[in-house]
């Protein structure tokens, strides 16, 4: 774990941002991502006698241990994986549009504007190994993982998997019920807790 904790700590976790445009599309996303995704998985599986996944997955079996690595490290595939470049975008904001030089305002059906260049994130996947098998891959040059460690971090993205895969997918999830429970709490995270940029 410690050769883990030491490759985070060296890696661009904590200032990756978690996507290039939507949702933690800042730098340190990827960190507030993953800790948002732990805050909604631990009260999926908090041993309230209230909560609807306390039964079908049995919380009392699954270590608090499991349900930290699974969270946090779901998306670590993200390390290293994004770059920053430029690109042009319009900028209808009134004042500065009435600032610029009147060759630079263009118009459109939502009124006059500017291009500016502006810093963006961008992918730079520099080990193509998919998502989820590429986290659980990364993690496990460092630790062994449990199977339902494995299972819930190589399928937590659900049915946005590719259809082929729904059967396997399908299958896993009856297995390890987790993977659905992460894939939810990525899912609230993703859209409902944390700011989207759109």
């Amino acid at each position: 774990m410690e050769n883990l904790i030491t490759y985070i700590g060296a890696s661009d976790f904590y200032t990756a941002p978690a996507s290039t445009k939507f949702h933690g599309s800042f730098m340190g996303g990827l960190l507030h991502h993953s800790l948002e995704v732990y805050r909604n998985l631990d009260k999926k599986t908090s041993s309230s006698e209230h909560n609807v996944w306390r039964e079908l997955l049995d919380t009392d079996k699954i270590g608090n241990d499991s349900i930290i690595i699974v969270s946090l490290l779901h998306d670590i595939c993200k390390t290293h994986f994004y770059t920053t470049e430029l690109k042009n975008q319009k900028n209808y904001d009134q004042e500065v549009v009435a600032a610029a030089d009147r060759r630079q305002v263009k118009h459109d059906s939502n009124g006059d504007f500017i291009w500016e260049t502006v810093p963006s994130y961008a992918v730079d996947d520099k080990i193509p190994y998919g998502h989820g098998e590429k986290s659980v891959m990364m993690i496990e040059n460092f630790i062994t993982l449990k199977p339902l460690e494995r299972y819930a971090i190589r399928w937590h993205m659900g049915f946005s998997e590719p259809k082929e895969l729904y059967n396997t997918l399908t299958a896993a999830i009856e297995r390890y019920p987790l993977i659905l429970a992460l894939h939810e709490a990525d899912m609230e995270a993703s859209y409902v807790t944390e700011e989207r940029n759109e």
